[in-house]
């Protein structure tokens, strides 16, 4: 499955828009899914296919306003009592973590045990891909707890060849 999310911090919402409706227009292309990061509005004036809540975001339920019953809503669960969002309206998914530290985001909720991340998977009743600081090499470990799939961003990003950090994602998923 090919998903792109979309996360733009410290830009204009104008910047944010356009950006995203480049990026949509890609993902079309080659037949991708684009999720935006933390915007309901954002994702609605790009024509995503969906957003990507945060627990300071706005609720489910106001997202699926904005854009629709066919839009894809997830969330991210960092603990036990983020679950409640998942009963305020349809949620699709879910991202679960951090698994590790990562440098690629601020104010990093803590990093789970392999006990506590079980419990949060297991508890969900959605999806949940694993987030934070995830590499190929956690694949086979973040399975056997639960996990539908991985989230990645530094693993490609900041890696010295992203190309071949791509190719080891997904080999190690199939």
């Amino acid at each position: 499955m090919q998903w792109i999310q979309l996360r733009a911090k410290n830009i204009s919402e104008s910047e944010w828009i356009q950006a995203a409706q480049e990026v949509a227009h890609l993902c079309k292309d080659f037949g991708a899914t684009l999720i935006i990061n933390d915007s309901p509005i954002v994702a609605y004036e790009a024509e995503a296919d969906g957003v990507h809540l945060g627990p300071h975001d706005c609720s489910p339920a106001e997202a699926r306003k904005i854009l629709g019953e066919y839009a894809i809503i997830g969330v991210t669960l960092n603990h036990l009592n983020h679950l409640d969002v998942l009963k305020s309206a349809r949620v699709d998914y879910a991202g679960v973590g951090p698994v590790h530290f990562t440098p690629s985001k601020t104010n990093l909720a803590p990093v789970h045990t392999d006990e506590s991340l079980k419990e949060l998977i297991n508890k969900a009743a959605v999806p949940c891909y694993a987030i934070g600081g995830v590499t190929a090499l956690d694949w086979a470990n973040l399975s056997s707890l639960g996990a539908h799939g991985i989230a990645v961003s530094g693993a490609i990003a900041l890696a010295q060849d992203p190309i071949r950090a791509s190719r080891e994602i997904i080999s190690a998923l199939s």
